[in-house]
């Protein structure tokens, strides 16, 4: 029955907030209360070029992460390199024996020994592949502080395919809700403009419709590329797309200030990291 509920849970979320809190409660009562969820929506365009749309969602410790950011170390966590060649999962025991072997990298063993100051000495990793098509996503599973790989593994053995199961379903949902940091909300206004433009309108067609001037639709145009880190509108429409925030039902009409927005993490609580939180450039 409780995976009943965790369907439902999650599968009634209306942001990827909701997802991420209800599944890092489920993962603590299982015994891994430390989660690093790491998506990247790949975007490729007939140029060859390709935009990638990264998020991350951490509930180990917010100092951790910031140091981590802080040295640039974020794309060489424990594990990340297994996470991104393959689907499934492991323990930390594969990263050590590469350790052993003399085959980390250097950002490697620093990101490692950051984990390790911090107590965070085991682990494991689920890979999810490419169960959403164009986005790669893993998570990274921590013990207790200070949990021995052993005592990790006889949890591993008792709820692994639960975890799976969990990790799985939430990274699906995430995928199709709307996911931004507060200053890349779209406005209620950004959002119409940037669908009236997608389906052809002109800008004196859209001034008409929402009974506008063109000098606002083309401010509102403005101000949507600004917050969504675009050069472009064309760009601006295929970013908001991607992270859901046109076309959408469930995208809020709210923006900076105005409510409804997933807010950073504070000391301890489970949320979003400080760097390339749910929205990223």
């Amino acid at each position: 029955m409780e995976m009943l509920n965790d369907i439902e849970v999650i599968l009634g979320a209306r942001s990827a907030q909701e997802v991420w809190q209800h599944y890092v409660a489920r993962l603590t009562e299982l015994g891994f209360p430390n989660i690093s969820y790491h998506a990247v929506r790949i975007l490729e365009a007939s140029c060859d070029r390709m935009l990638e749309d990264r998020v991350l969602l951490s509930s180990y410790p917010p100092r951790l992460m910031q140091e981590l950011a802080a040295l640039d170390l974020l794309e060489s966590l424990p594990m990340h390199r297994w996470l991104t060649h393959n689907r499934g999962s492991e323990s930390w025991d594969w990263m050590r024996r590469l350790r052993l072997a003399g085959r980390l990298t250097p950002q490697e063993e620093r990101a490692a020994d950051a984990f390790a100051r911090y107590g965070h000495v085991a682990g494991y990793a689920v890979g999810m592949g490419d169960d959403v098509e164009r986005v790669r996503a893993g998570v990274i599973l921590g013990g207790a502080i200070g949990m021995r790989q052993d005592r990790l593994d006889a949890l591993w053995a008792q709820h692994g395919r639960l975890v799976e199961a969990l990790s799985r379903l939430a990274h699906l949902r995430i995928s199709t809700l709307p996911h931004a940091e507060q200053e890349c909300v779209l406005t209620l206004r950004q959002r119409e403009v940037l669908e009236c433009i997608s389906v052809g309108r002109t800008t004196q067609e859209i001034a008409e419709i929402l009974d506008v001037t063109p000098a606002t639709v083309e401010k509102h145009l403005r101000l949507a590329r600004k917050a969504l880190g675009a050069k472009t509108t064309a760009q601006a429409i295929l970013l908001a797309a991607s992270r859901r925030q046109i076309f959408n039902s469930t995208a809020e009409p709210h923006g900076p200030g105005q409510g409804g927005h997933p807010s950073p993490a504070r000391d301890g609580a489970p949320g979003l990291s400080a760097r390339d939180q749910i929205c990223a450039g």
